[in-house]
């Protein structure tokens, strides 16, 4: 379950970082390291590939299921992590997203605010929306809506995300996360 909530946050993230880089003309933020905070709710259950679903007993995908209903009833807590927003972010905003299935399309922007719709047409199909506001160059917020899948057990993610600007100078940060680097702390 930890490895679903890592990997959704780590997209929001992205997500939130490549948005505030995508019209930087436009969008006044600052580049360099990036505290970001974000809270995450799911439901539903992610759409696995055919293969993986193959693999498993119907008992295993009861349990599956259970599980993440069950985590989806919990209380989510903040996740935080540093971003370091570059040039390179700039220049290839959604670089990490898969370009042959999914596309983002830039709804609406303004120095403060910007709204990009995602859609995604391959074996996952879903859309979704996220939306940031830069305040001041040095902080933003923004929300994530989500949907993948169809039916009663479509997996919806809805997120909010806050960032402040920590510096121009990313030092050896590259996208380690806060939580991870504490968690390594207490181990020792």
């Amino acid at each position: 379950m930890k490895i679903l909530k890592t990997t959704a946050i780590a997209a929001l993230t992205l997500s939130a970082l490549s948005v505030a880089a995508a019209a930087p003309e436009r969008l006044n933020v600052k580049l360099g390291l990036w505290e970001m905070t974000s809270l995450m709710r799911f439901s539903g259950v992610p759409p696995l590939p055919k293969d993986v679903l193959d693999k498993m007993t119907p008992q295993q995908r009861a349990k599956m299921i259970a599980d993440l209903k069950a985590a989806s009833e919990e209380e989510p807590e903040p996740e935080t992590s540093s971003e370091c927003i570059t040039q390179e972010d700039l220049d290839k905003p959604f670089k990490s997203s898969n370009s042959e299935d999914c596309t983002s399309t830039i709804v609406r922007t303004t120095r403060t605010t910007q709204e990009i719709r995602m859609v995604c047409i391959g074996k996952t199909k879903g859309s979704g929306t996220f939306k940031v506001n830069t305040p001041t160059p040095e902080t933003m917020n923004g929300t994530l809506d989500l949907k993948a899948g169809d039916g009663p057990d479509a997996f919806t993610i809805k997120g909010t995300i806050k960032g402040r600007w920590l510096g121009a100078d990313c030092g050896d940060e590259d996208s380690d996360d806060v939580n991870d680097e504490d968690e390594d702390n207490a181990d020792q």
